[in-house]
């Protein structure tokens, strides 16, 4: 990473940039990924952890209703472990094989995949974690009233879809403060080198 770092410092020097930050986008971009690299380390292990819990907590053998749910959960959870994954910043190990533009054009196709995950597909797994709660809650449920039921059932539905939301939100917030201005870095640079490939040609 280091060599693209120079790299593009070198371009922009070439291309007299005097308002263009360099060094905030090579302090964001590593940060990025250094903060990327610790969630990916709490995230191996706050999965199989709470996964293990469900599965020794709740009657799945009794139920397979219960173990539906349960199998649900374990999906969505490794789901949203595999877009995490997947939306992290190139490593520094494989990014000199590539040419600056390359490299530009995959840490900001990176970026704008956090804010998918967060912005769209979070509320998907907020969604099956709702069903697949319910699907077991309406086993566990069945000795008491339909009344009492109904009432657990639309409570636990509305507090997951709002400690999610508001979870969604404070992320994106944070996203606009952190990794927004990198991506605009990035649109920015690969815009003057694009026109500048046209200039030349």
């Amino acid at each position: 990473m280091e060599t693209n770092f120079n790299d593009i410092q070198q371009l922009w020097q070439s291309q007299k940039a005097k308002d263009f930050d360099i060094q905030g986008l090579i302090s964001g971009l590593k940060k990025t990924e250094q903060k990327q690299r610790k969630e990916r380390i709490s995230i191996a292990i706050i999965t199989p952890v709470t996964l293990a819990f469900l599965f020794i907590a709740m009657p799945w053998a009794e139920s397979k209703a219960i173990l539906f749910s349960l199998l649900v959960i374990a999906v969505a959870m490794l789901w949203v472990v595999w877009l995490s994954f997947k939306s992290t910043l190139m490593p520094s190990d494989n990014s000199e094989s590539l040419s600056n533009q390359k490299y530009l054009e995959t840490q900001l196709a990176k970026l704008r995949q956090r804010y998918k995950i967060a912005g769209t597909y979070m509320y998907y797994y907020a969604l099956l974690l709702a069903i697949a709660l319910n699907v077991s809650y309406y086993v566990l449920l069945a000795p008491f009233s339909l009344e009492m039921r109904i009432a657990v059932h639309l409570a636990l539905t509305l507090i997951i879809m709002v400690m999610m939301n508001f979870s969604i939100k404070r992320r994106l917030k944070k996203y606009d403060r952190t990794i927004k201005p990198i991506m605009e870095e990035l649109e920015r640079l690969l815009s003057d080198i694009k026109k500048k490939e046209v200039i030349s040609n």
